[in-house]
């Protein structure tokens, strides 16, 4: 059997309102064995009536204009895709990937492109490219700068 006194203590301790003050239990505690649940006080109530049904109107508005860019910003990726597509036959993240593993010099060539070409077709498309002595470099030397290329669907 549980002792009153000591059922009335844990229930002060883990029973606190928001300002961390603990909550007096009810006098009339029973003979049973559950301890008993203090109700909280108004305040608490009273603060949950405060609370919106919705978000405010800026708040709306900078979510849709947030949406609406990044709308714009998959169809930017999905039209660059089309055009690295177009001009290498390969995709704008396999560009990314092979001019990250081998110079561009040999991309290009297997690509039957001309290396300026590459370079061109890699800054007007926002492919990530290497800095200039990137491969002259050992490998353990390299800065791992190279990020992936958003592809639109």
């Amino acid at each position: 059997m549980r002792n009153e006194n000591d059922v009335l203590e844990v229930t002060a301790i883990f029973t606190r309102n928001p300002d961390g003050q603990s909550w007096s239990p009810p006098e009339d505690v029973g003979a049973s064995d559950q301890p008993p649940h203090p109700a909280p006080p108004d305040a608490t109530v009273a603060a949950a009536h405060n609370v919106p049904y919705e978000v405010s109107p800026e708040i709306k508005q900078a979510m849709l204009a947030a949406a609406r860019g990044q709308q714009l910003v998959d169809r930017l990726a999905a039209l660059q895709n089309d055009a690295v597509q177009k001009y290498t036959g390969i995709s704008r993240s396999e560009l990314g990937l092979r001019v990250w593993n081998a110079p561009t010099a040999a991309v290009a060539s297997r690509l039957g492109l001309k290396k300026h070409v590459l370079m061109r077709i890699c800054k007007l498309y926002e492919v990530p490219t290497p800095p200039k002595g990137y491969f002259n470099m050992s490998f353990a030397n390299r800065p791992i700068r190279w990020t992936r290329v958003a592809v639109g669907g």
